[in-house]
């Protein structure tokens, strides 16, 4: 963002983005932004843990990426936004903010292998990765919603914990493939949603 108030008029600072930010103005609502940005994070960690049985190992991180970059271009190209309107210049603003989040979802990726992979690594449920999860909290300042996603969460954990045959079960042959067909899918239609929206704003 930095970059393209740099890149873009002066006359564009002081102007509310699509999700209500002032341009070039540090207040509560760019900390907010922090812990936002923060929760989505973990939220895309554990969204990881839960598929990495589905990619091939020596992929993991590339195709993170590719999903990162898809998924959150989507999310943040919007054809009728008043942020893509206006930043200078367009192209770049579109490849940052495609390239910000692939390159979360390849480092994310690096990181939690090479966690799983340490010789010292704690047990998932304490120690580093419980100080990992702390940002989840911040899900309860979003209000009902975050709250539903916060006990779904902590549901997810105490059924992985008392019921470790469905580990084997996600990892099974038959899990893998119908894994790999939905995050396919998936991928695909999310895909097509972001050359949709950049087709328009070009």
């Amino acid at each position: 963002m930095l970059v393209l108030r740099i890149t873009s008029d002066d006359y564009l600072r002081g102007l509310e983005t699509d999700d209500g930010f002032v341009m070039g103005q540090l207040s509560l609502a760019t900390l907010f932004l922090v812990i936002f940005t923060s929760v989505l994070g973990v939220l895309g960690a554990l969204f990881y843990l839960a598929v990495r049985a589905w990619l091939p190992e020596g992929l993991r991180a590339v195709l993170a990426g590719l999903f990162g970059g898809i998924v959150g271009g989507a999310a943040f190209i919007q054809s009728d936004g008043t942020d893509f309107r206006l930043l200078e210049p367009l192209p770049l603003a579109i490849v940052l903010f495609i390239a910000l989040p692939a390159a979360y979802g390849a480092a994310m990726s690096v990181l939690v292998e090479r966690r799983l992979r340490a010789d010292a690594a704690p047990d998932p449920s304490g120690g580093m990765w419980a100080l990992a999860l702390i940002p989840l909290f911040g899900l309860a300042l979003i209000g009902p919603i975050g709250l539903g996603a916060l006990v779904l969460i902590a549901a997810a954990w105490v059924l992985h914990r008392s019921a470790p045959g469905l580990a084997r079960l996600w990892g099974s042959a038959t899990a893998v493939w119908i894994g790999r067909a939905a995050l396919l899918a998936l991928t695909t239609i999310v895909f097509g949603m972001l050359v949709r929206d950049v087709t328009r704003v070009l």
